[in-house]
């Protein structure tokens, strides 16, 4: 189990992007604009979104006048770094960002994806010190109805826990799709914390936001909502470990981070025990001699 605290991403660490503030799809604000109820605006300097309340809407500026404007959230640009899981930067191919971290970093993780590949690249002093390239195409073929009819898909993450932790490193991710646009749900860079090896009963599990009901006549009505993936984890973490696992639990206290019960992202278990979210459970039960037994209830944000 890697857990990686994500790096806050701002003007100063966020180098450059390919995705414009405000995108095409976007409206930037204007004071002297009237506009309608339901209109949207980008203010680029706040990196948020706003939809307006009320009619004749001019001259309100909308971080200070809630009643005028509700904030919808990050703009396109900044939709990859708000760490929420419905939200998603969208560009035309290719989506690239340049990150300067100011600090040792040594994990990227990039999830959400709707892409063909991803390509990731460090430089420091100069000279590139780090490339990797991952091709997003899967399919999966267990019988050979599948090998002549299955359609190909795409894994929707990556995760890499081994980049090399230059001080002065500046940081590349390009996300490309050979047609239409790619997507980017979120970014996080940081310095993952090693708490120990998964065991194998850990279960995935999700937290069901639909409505289901029934009238007096038996007929079903049924709301589909969003689902919250959780899962809950049992993890063996070494005795000498367990100060800075404890660190790690009051660190993250009410804060998300990424979790990842395996390393390898194309891993068939890797999307179920991968969580970008916080704990709801952090046990750590000292009962055999050199190993602690972590129970872990995490829930993504």
């Amino acid at each position: 189990m890697r857990v990686v605290p994500p790096l806050p991403i701002t003007d100063s660490v966020l180098t450059s992007s390919t995705c414009a503030e405000p995108h095409a799809s976007e409206t930037a604000y204007a004071a002297g604009t009237s506009y309608a109820i339901d209109d949207v605006v980008v203010v680029a300097a706040e990196h948020k979104t706003y939809q307006s309340l009320q009619a004749a809407n001019t001259g309100h500026a909308p971080a200070s006048s809630p009643a005028w404007w509700l904030d919808i959230g990050a703009s396109n640009r900044w939709k990859m770094f708000d760490l929420l899981r419905n939200t998603q930067t969208e560009q035309a191919s290719p989506l690239t960002v340049v990150i300067t971290p100011g600090v040792r970093v040594n994990s990227l993780v990039l999830l959400g994806l709707i892409a063909d590949a991803v390509a990731v690249s460090i430089d420091s002093g100069g000279a590139t010190v780090y490339e990797h390239t991952q091709n997003l195409s899967t399919r999966e073929v267990l019988d050979w109805y599948d090998y002549f009819f299955e359609p190909f898909t795409h894994q929707v993450s990556v995760a890499l826990f081994d980049l090399p932790p230059y001080t002065d490193a500046v940081v590349t991710a390009a996300i490309t799709s050979a047609s239409g646009n790619v997507k980017c749900g979120s970014l996080v860079i940081g310095t993952y914390v090693y708490i120990g090896e998964v065991d194998h009963n850990a279960e995935s599990d999700a937290l069901n936001f639909s409505v289901v009901e029934r009238n007096v006549f038996g007929d079903s009505l049924l709301i589909p909502r969003r689902s919250v993936p959780k899962t809950n984890q049992t993890v063996w973490c070494k005795k000498d470990r367990v100060d800075k696992v404890r660190e790690l639990r009051t660190l993250l206290n009410a804060a998300p981070a990424f979790w990842s019960g395996v390393d390898d992202s194309a891993d068939g278990w890797y999307e179920a025990l991968a969580i970008l979210g916080y704990y709801r459970r952090f046990t750590i039960n000292i009962t055999q001699p050199d190993d602690a037994v972590i129970t872990l209830e995490l829930e993504e944000i």
